[in-house]
Parts: structure tokens; sequence; C-alpha cells
């Protein structure tokens, strides 16, 4: 068996698994959102706001308002994700058990216990992993473009790249950063790229691959006074300070 042979076999090997776990995987930041009323901004400007359902390929929104009767729901899919630049999760519409559950995550970001801490190692190992298969995947993908039949596609870049995405996924940054996994607990101040208008602080309390969660956040520069959670896309903004 050929080294071209190979390739394409591993190829389809692997986007094959990838599709199958993403397709059921939810972003383990979004999950905060799920059963919360939210606000979503997109470029400082709110778009929609409500009650959040999340799914692991859509965010179906219901509406708080009288008015939107006959359209009470809307949904995001998960190609728009990346339009949610900011999305605040208002402390005023917490229930009783919200409020407890909100506690327990925030105590055990400041001051997390050995199975907490040990939980966390295990899984920021696997992160680590499923990061550098994501870099040999890419590579993989980009010199098979200039391999025997796949050479074909090099005129059809729209095809390679699907393929590119649909196996890596739509990833901004790493499951793992080492140097934000010493800032959970800590406040942090986030940097918006390419808009220096907007000033964005909170306590770090979780990352993804896709969105960086604050607790207890402000945001200078937009028009939000309610106390709020929030998370920023990583295709948005990026953790710049370590405030203390």
């Amino acid at each position: 068996m050929d080294s071209l042979t190979i390739t394409i076999i591993t190829i389809i090997i692997v986007t094959f698994l990838s599709a199958f776990f993403k397709g059921r995987k939810i972003d383990r930041c979004l999950k905060k959102i799920n059963g919360y009323f939210v606000q979503v901004y997109n470029t400082k400007e709110k778009s929609i706001e409500g009650m959040a359902e999340v799914a692991s390929n859509s965010i179906v929104i219901e509406f708080d308002d009288e008015k939107a009767s006959k359209n009470k729901k809307f949904i995001l899919y998960k190609n728009e994700f990346k339009n949610m630049e900011l999305i605040l999760r208002l402390h005023g519409f917490f229930d009783e058990v919200q409020k407890s559950k909100r506690d327990q995550i925030f105590k055990k970001a400041i001051n997390p216990g050995l199975l907490a801490k040990l939980n966390r190692k295990l899984r920021n190992v696997f992160a680590t992993a499923k990061d550098a298969v994501n870099e040999i995947i890419g590579l993989l993908l980009t010199s098979a473009k200039t391999m025997g039949p796949i050479k074909a596609l090099s005129s059809q870049e729209k095809q390679v790249n699907k393929l590119k995405d649909d196996s890596v996924g739509s990833l901004t940054g790493n499951a793992f950063e080492p140097i934000w996994e010493k800032c959970i607990g800590k406040r942090v101040g986030v940097e918006i790229k390419e808009d220096d208008t907007l000033k964005v602080e909170g306590t770090l309390i979780e990352y993804s691959q896709s969105y960086i969660l604050l607790f207890d956040s402000s945001i200078a520069g937009l028009d939000q006074e309610e106390p709020h959670d929030l998370l920023v896309s990583r295709e948005y903004g990026t953790i710049r300070h370590i405030i203390n």
C-alpha cells in the first residue's frame, strides 16, 4: 500500500470520526448559557435576546416578548455561530437554582479541590492530543492537495478547504492554552480585535477553542449596565492582560 493510499484512507477515517463526534458535542462554554436568558451582540449591536436552548449544531432563542407571539423562537445554526461575537448572560434573570449553580462554578474556579484539579489536568492531556491531531490532519490535507488524484482538486480550492474544515473543525484557537490555565479564577482583560473602543474585563472561568467565558464582566464602550457573565468569541477577542 503506497503512501498516497494510506493518506487518503487516513483522511477518510478521520473525517468520518471527526464529523461523528463533532455532530454530538456541545462547546463547553456554550453549555453555560443553556437554559439562561441571554443577549447576543454582533459588532456592538444587540441582535437578539431571549432564553437559550443549546444543541450541538444550533441554538434556539425563545423570545420573552408578547409582541413576538407569531415568531416565538429563533434558530441560530452552527455556521452562524461566528456572528455571535459577545453573548451576555444576565444575572437579573437567574432563578434560585441557576444562582446556586453559578456560585458553585465560581467557587470551584477560584479554589478548585483535588478532584477538580485532577479532572482538569486529565482533560488538558486529551485537549493537547486533540490539538496535535488537528495540526497533523491539516498538514496531511495540505500535502494531499499536491499528490496524485487529489492534485486535480487544486483548482477546486473550496471543496478541499471544506474537507479540511469538516475534519479539523472551524477552530480559532487551541483546546489547551497553558498560560490561560494559570489565569483560571483570576481577573483578566480581553483585547477586542480591530476595535479598541471596547474594554472587556472579567474573571476567567473557562475557555474552549471558540469562546472565552468570563464571570462578573464589565464592557466599557457598550451600553450595558446590568450585571452579567460573558462569552467572547475567540475570533473577536483574546486574553491580553492579567489584572490580578
